[in-house]
């Protein structure tokens, strides 16, 4: 049974970060990256339920950032401009200095399906939403298995300055 967890160890998304070709992005608003999986119908001779066989993923998400700066549109256009994409990796990141770990993902093979090349409205904060999907992913640390503590077992002080990269 898993122990009742402190309402202080619920992340705080203020503390989440976003690396894109291992640039912090810190103008970041919001980060949303999921798996959604692909099953098959199985019928089975003598039974009548309706069996799934697993058969892969799709891996999607939604970057949100506030618009400060051409950042995305200057990754992309000398590619697209040469007719092709580049290559991206993104990193993302929620580290909570009151949670019981970090966790960070990795996404491969990164494609955005849009991006905006100029939007504004009066009285508005500028923000920039750029949808993307990813064929790999690793896990690069996980709260359940990154609790904050050191070889003696002391509480640890969480590295704050982290670039995305991966651990060693």
């Amino acid at each position: 049974m898993k122990k009742k967890p402190n309402a202080n160890q619920v992340f705080n998304g203020t503390f989440g970060r976003v690396f894109i070709n291992g640039e912090k992005f810190a103008n970041i608003k919001s980060f949303e990256a999921k798996l959604t999986f692909t099953f098959e119908e199985v019928n089975i001779a003598e039974d009548t339920g309706t069996h799934q066989k697993y058969m892969g993923y799709a891996g999607e998400g939604t970057m949100t950032f506030h618009k400060v700066d051409s950042s995305i549109m200057q990754m992309l256009l000398t590619d697209l401009k040469a007719g092709r994409f580049p290559e991206i990796v993104v990193v993302g990141m929620i580290d909570d200095p009151a949670g019981i770990g970090a966790e960070r993902v990795q996404m491969n093979e990164v494609t955005f399906d849009e991006t905006t090349i100029l939007k504004f409205e009066e009285k508005t904060i500028g923000e920039e939403e750029v949808p993307f999907k990813f064929a790999d992913f690793e896990m690069l640390d996980m709260a359940a298995q990154n609790e904050r503590k050191d070889e003696e077992g002391n509480k640890r002080i969480p590295d704050r300055k982290s670039t995305g990269k991966k651990s060693k």
